[in-house]
């Protein structure tokens, strides 16, 4: 039975799996098949869609399996578990939630509502005076879900997401007793409650966890290289009596570390598991699987990956000077692809972080090239570098009052009404009215020198930077969760408008290629997708691009100076095994440095993927070198 259907490997892991089994499948061969199969396989021998529990990441996932399953099992399945975490956790807690307390209808508080309650008691116990020194409600919500999701200490979360914080350890600790406490008087849970309250109950309460175990005969586990280690020990609890625990991942794909995966979790389990490997792979090309065996990372479990498809094209290993050869290269290649028939919609560029992108953002609207952005806002939208412009606008031109109401509203202390009255005596007068205005706040005066220093330094790369060290730099740390990745994003337009003679030019080029973008957002059906690897997971594409693969960018270089690249090494094979037909891995011998990581000006230093290439598996390729 379903020997047609399935390949030998997967056939072997549908028909043989029990007990606690591992079942390792490699990039495009096949994982979602194996899961729909097994519950089709397991309900034609007997076993009743009641008593299995499929667990998926995504609601999409779950639902996509379910319609499979019902195909080929001829079966509709009613009474199967199947879900998120969070749905089969809410599901357990609306039975046994009296138990800690929680009446049956307790409400769940979406992200918007846990942010609103936290500012809510964060203004209640900290004085207006002190708030600039303790973290903001969402600063304060992922401290408490990393320590949450990763069964940490306070002080080891607040360590991992910002040192600095470290010193507000006592007053944070108060917040989140009081966010609890608040909870728990308004019979609500968030998010992360939905997984520790189950927990907790699976833990302490053995009648309960020999209930549930006993009703579940089969739990299946998808993308188990995912999960965090509280996942981990829900699945393990609820398989205690029948321990028939499926779980299907590759743990060289793991790479959300950051949010709380542990791709530990996967070799924890093969220790006591038996394991399954399915190493066919069907969505790339001979060459490009040849190339992807090569680059296995090196902390995983060993997999040989067998390509389905016929030869096609080695993967090209391309050199350019710098950035803006890079962004060159990749539009006019688009642009060839086009002329001979791929449409956009197969083609993808991605990037370890969003501010790499930016280049290439600015190119491909010059081209006229339509692109749908994965990792975030376009950059000309975002508030950083809407501010940083802003700045810049007022270097050039005093009479626009909106860049200076934009700029004023960051000194504290100065709202709507005071930086629409400023900005009104500036645009009629021109700088001598920063001397008039009678702010006494540092802040304004900060701002004020700043901008008497930048008035006579020509190029508008210095300008920015001037202005992100004497002044942005703290703002940004107080307005954005997010501040390193925007901090990066800066360093990048930094090096942008360095090419640049003068300022106006350098504004004429960005705010153009605005325009571009502007025009192109709605008409076009087809679109270049530009995305993070960390969204890309999943996902597949006839031509891939990977920008930047340079130490300090690709690997990351906080990475490097922490000397953690076993991530970066399940970032780097991600990226790969998106491809289908053509994969194009792009470094630079130039381009400047990374300004704000402590003056580390040698960025091409520390370990390079692309020194781990082997020779012979890629097209090497020459662009813009000459320089």
């Amino acid at each position: 039975m379903f020997e047609k259907e399935l390949d030998e490997e997967q056939y072997e892991a549908v028909t043989k799996s029990q007990g606690k089994t591992l079942v390792i499948a490699g990039p495009g061969s096949g994982k979602t098949r194996v899961i729909t199969y097994k519950i089709a396989y397991l309900i034609n021998s007997g076993v009743k869609p009641q008593e299995i529990m499929l667990v998926t990441f995504t609601k999409a996932a779950a639902k996509e399996m379910l319609q499979r399953a019902k195909i080929v099992s001829k079966s509709n399945l009613e009474g199967i578990t199947a879900g998120t975490f969070h749905h089969v956790c809410n599901l357990f807690l609306r039975r046994y939630g009296s138990t800690i307390g929680l009446k049956p209808n307790f409400t769940i508080l979406d992200s918007e509502d846990a942010k609103d309650l936290m500012e809510s008691i964060r203004s209640q116990l900290i004085p207006k005076s002190e708030r600039k020194t303790v973290p903001t409600a969402k600063q304060l919500l992922s401290i408490y879900s990393y320590m949450n999701n990763t069964l940490s200490s306070l002080k080891e979360a607040i360590t991992r997401y910002n040192p600095r914080f470290l010193e507000q350890e006592h007053t944070i600790e108060q917040i989140l007793i009081k966010y609890q406490q608040e909870k728990q008087a308004q019979n609500s849970v968030d998010y992360d409650d939905l997984l520790i309250h189950t927990l907790h109950i699976l833990s302490t309460s053995k009648s309960i966890r020999l209930r549930e175990s006993e009703r579940y005969k089969w739990i299946l586990v998808d993308e188990f290289q995912d999960t965090n280690i509280v996942q981990f020990k829900i699945v393990e609890l609820l398989s205690t009596v029948h321990k028939n625990l499926i779980v299907v991942g590759d743990d060289a794909q793991s790479i959300y570390s950051f949010r709380g995966a542990r791709f530990e979790n996967v070799l924890d389990f093969q220790k006591e598991a038996e394991t399954f490997k399915i190493q066919t792979n069907y969505r790339s090309s001979q060459e490009i699987v040849n190339f992807i065996n090569e680059m296995l990372p090196k902390k995983s479990i060993k997999k040989t990956l067998c390509a389905k498809r016929s030869t096609g094209i080695k993967p090209f290993l391309v050199q350019v000077f710098d950035h803006y050869d890079e962004a060159d290269f990749v539009a006019n290649e688009i642009v060839n692809f086009q002329h001979n028939g791929i449409s956009l919609n197969d083609i993808a560029v991605l990037y370890r972080a969003h501010a790499h992108s930016l280049e290439l953002q600015l190119e491909l609207s010059k081209h006229n090239i339509p692109f749908k952005l994965y990792s975030g806002l376009r950059f000309t939208e975002t508030a950083h570098v809407k501010d940083c412009m802003a700045f810049l606008k007022t270097t050039v031109n005093p009479e626009e009052k909106i860049s200076w109401i934009r700029l004023l509203k960051l000194v504290n202390g100065i709202g709507n009404i005071k930086a629409n009255n400023y900005a009104e005596e500036i645009s009629k007068i021109g700088y001598s009215a920063l001397d008039k205005i009678k702010e006494k706040s540092s802040d304004f005066k900060k701002l004020r020198e700043t901008i008497k220093n930048t008035l006579t330094v020509e190029n508008p790369g210095e300008r920015i930077k001037i202005f992100y060290i004497d002044f942005y730099h703290k703002k940004m740390e107080e307005k954005f969760e997010d501040y390193k990745d925007r901090r990066e994003d800066i360093e990048r337009l930094i090096e942008m408008a360095s090419f640049y003679k003068n300022t106006e030019n350098f504004i004429g080029d960005i705010l153009i290629s605005e325009s571009y973008e502007m025009r192109n957002e709605d008409n076009e059906k087809e679109k270049v997708t530009l995305t993070t690897i960390h969204q890309a997971k999943g996902l597949e594409w006839k031509v891939v691009f990977i920008l930047s693969v340079n130490p300090g960018d690709f690997p990351h270089i906080m990475s490097l100076r922490e000397n953690n690249i076993d991530e970066e090494e399940r970032l780097f094979y991600v990226a790969i095994t998106r491809a289908k037909d053509y994969l194009y891995i792009i470094h630079s011998i130039g381009g400047s440095s990374r300004i704000f990581y402590g003056n580390d000006y040698l960025i091409r230093r520390g370990k390079s993927f692309i020194d781990e290439i082997p020779f012979h598996l890629v097209e090497h390729l020459e662009y813009g070198v000459e320089k």
